[in-house]
C-alpha cells in the first residue's frame, strides 16, 4: 500500500504542480512551501551554478525543471498515522509534511483515570475498551494499517463522554476531525479528515433522516474495513490514500439522540462498538475554569502510564478477534432502543397500522412480493392513498427498500417475517401483531 522511498539525487525540494509550490526542510527540520524564486535561490545554495549559457539555461534552472519532473508531489500535508516523509502510497506521490505527536509510553500509575474509565463502564465493558484503544494505539504506533471498528460511547450528559474523546485524540497523536457531514453525504468533500487521526462525531449532531442514517451507516463501514479512501478536496482532483484512523461517537442515551446511530443491521453489527456509559462523581473538583485546567492537565499526565499500560495488557482469549484484534460488543439496552429506532422496526409497524388494521381476532397472516407490499401500503382497494403513504414513501426512497426491510425484519424477528422462493421469487409472509385486550390498546401497550 506504501512505501517510504528514498530522495532522488536532486536536491531535497518537491514540487506540488495543483499549487505551484515547493517544499523543502527548514532549519528546525519543519516542512515549509516556497514560490519558484525562493525554490531557485535554495538549489543554488546547493552549488548549482546560476551562470547561463549561451542558449540562456543555467543548471541551477535545469534542476529546478528535474525536480519538477522526477519529484512532483500528488499530495503535500500531515496524513493519518504517517511520520512526516516521501512515500508512494496507491501509485500517487506523497510528502506528508508533519508527524503525529504520539504520547510514549512510561511505566507508572494512573489512578485517576483508570477510576473514571471504571466509572463509566464498569468492569463487564472496560475489557472491551481497554482492547479496542490497544490495537489502535499498535497501529499508530506501528505507522501501520489494520481495521477497527468504530467506537460508539452513549449515556448521560456529565458523564465524560466528551473528555474521553478528547484523551483519546491525545493518544492518537493530537489530531482530530469532526466527520459528521461527510458521513451524512451532506458533504463530498473530505480532504480535512485526512490530516487527523481521530475521527469524532459528538452528540452535538444528531440526524433522524433515513437516508442520512444508511449513508453514515455506508461510510463507517468503508472507515472501518477499507484501506484505500478518496481525498477529495475543493477544486482539487481526488485521489487514493491510506490513512490510518479511528472514530470514535459519543452520544447521549436518549433515544431521539440515538437516532445519530445508523441501525446495527447484519453488515454493520461487527463494525462498531456499543458502549454504554454510566454517571458517575469526578475524581477532582471541575466547578470553576482554573479546577477543570488542573483536573485535565493531571489526566494528561497520566497518559503515558496508561499507554504502558495498554501495549502490556493482554486481550482476553474470549474478546480476540482474528479480523480486529479484539470482538465488537453492543450493551443490550443500546441494542435493544436503537433496534426499536431502526427504519424496519418502523416499517413493520406500519404494516401493522394498514394491513392489520382489526387487531381482535385476526391471526390471518399477510403473503405476497415486496412490490405487492409496497402497493398495499401506498394504496386503498379505491385507488386513493392509504393513511400510512406519506411516511412509507419517506422510508422507500431507494428501488430496494422494502426488500431489504423485510430481509433485516426476517432475522430480527423471525416469528413475524419469513420468507420462501415460489418459481424463483421470494414471496414474503408477515405474521399478524400479537392480539392485545382493548385495556391493553387503550393503555398503549
Amino acid at each position: 500500500m506504501s512505501n517510504i522511498i528514498e530522495a532522488l539525487p536532486l536536491p531535497a525540494i518537491y514540487y506540488q504542480p495543483q499549487t505551484q509550490k515547493y517544499w523543502r526542510l527548514d532549519a528546525q527540520g519543519k516542512w515549509i512551501q516556497l514560490n519558484q524564486d525562493s525554490a531557485m535561490a535554495f538549489i543554488i545554495s546547493t552549488g548549482r551554478s546560476n551562470k547561463k549559457d549561451d542558449s540562456g539555461f543555467s543548471e541551477a534552472s535545469g534542476c529546478l525543471l528535474d525536480v519538477q519532473s522526477q519529484q512532483n508531489l500528488d499530495y503535500a500535508g500531515p496524513l493519518a498515522g504517517y511520520n512526516a516523509g516521501f512515500y508512494n502510497i496507491n501509485g500517487a506521490n506523497v510528502l506528508v509534511t508533519e508527524s503525529p505527536k504520539l504520547i510514549v509510553p512510561k511505566a507508572g500509575p494512573w489512578p485517576l483515570l483508570e477510576g473514571i474509565l471504571r466509572g463509566m463502564f464498569g468492569d463487564d465493558q472496560i475489557p472491551c475498551f481497554y482492547g479496542w484503544l490497544k490495537q489502535s494505539l499498535n497501529c499508530y504506533h506501528s505507522h501501520r494499517w489494520s481495521p477497527g471498528q468504530a467506537l460508539a460511547m452513549a449515556g448521560p450528559v456529565c458523564s465524560g463522554k466528551s473528555l474521553l474523546q478528547d484523551l483519546i485524540t491525545e493518544l492518537f497523536g493530537g489530531r482530530s476531525a469532526k466527520c459528521h457531514t461527510y458521513m451524512t453525504d451532506r458533504t463530498s468533500f473530505n480532504a480535512e479528515l485526512f490530516r487527523a487521526e481521530h475521527l469524532m462525531i459528538e452528540d452535538d449532531a444528531e440526524s433522524t433522516d433515513y437516508k442520512a442514517r444508511r449513508h453514515f451507516g455506508a461510510r463507517l463501514k468503508d472507515v472501518a474495513v477499507n484501506p484505500k479512501h478518496y481525498c477529495h478536496g475543493k477544486y482539487k482532483e481526488a485521489l487514493s490514500l491510506t490513512p490510518i484512523w479511528r472514530m470514535t461517537i459519543s452520544l447521549n442515551d436518549e433515544p431521539g439522540r440515538l437516532m445519530v446511530l445508523p441501525g446495527i443491521e447484519a453488515d454493520i453489527a461487527d463494525k462498531i462498538m456499543l458502549l454504554k456509559v454510566a454517571a458517575h462523581p469526578m475524581p477532582m473538583p471541575t466547578s470553576t475554569a482554573e479546577q477543570q485546567a488542573a483536573f485535565r492537565q493531571a489526566l494528561s499526565a497520566e497518559l503515558p502510564a496508561f499507554a504502558d499500560f495498554l501495549m502490556h495488557w493482554e486481550i482476553p482469549e474470549a474478546l480476540r478477534c482474528p479480523r480486529f484484534g479484539v470482538r465488537h460488543y453492543h450493551h443490550p439496552e443500546l441494542l435493544a432502543a436503537i433496534s426499536e429506532l431502526s427504519p424496519e422496526s418502523r416499517f413493520l409497524a406500519l404494516i401493522d397500522i394498514e394491513v392489520f388494521r382489526h387487531r381482535y381476532g385476526c391471526d390471518e397472516p399477510w403473503s405476497g412480493t415486496s412490490n405487492q407490499l409496497q402497493e398495499r401500503l401506498l394504496y386503498e382497494n379505491n385507488g386513493e392513498h392509504s393513511q400510512v403513504a406519506r411516511e412509507v414513501e419517506r422510508l422507500l426512497y431507494f428501488n430496494s427498500a422494502c426488500g431489504a426491510y423485510l430481509g433485516n425484519l426476517a432475522l430480527s424477528q423471525p416469528r413475524r417475517v419469513s420468507k420462501r422462493i415460489l418459481h424463483g421469487q421470494a414471496i414474503w409472509t408477515i405474521q399478524p401483531p400479537p392480539i392485545l385486550a382493548p385495556e391493553e390498546e387503550n393503555m398503549g401497550l
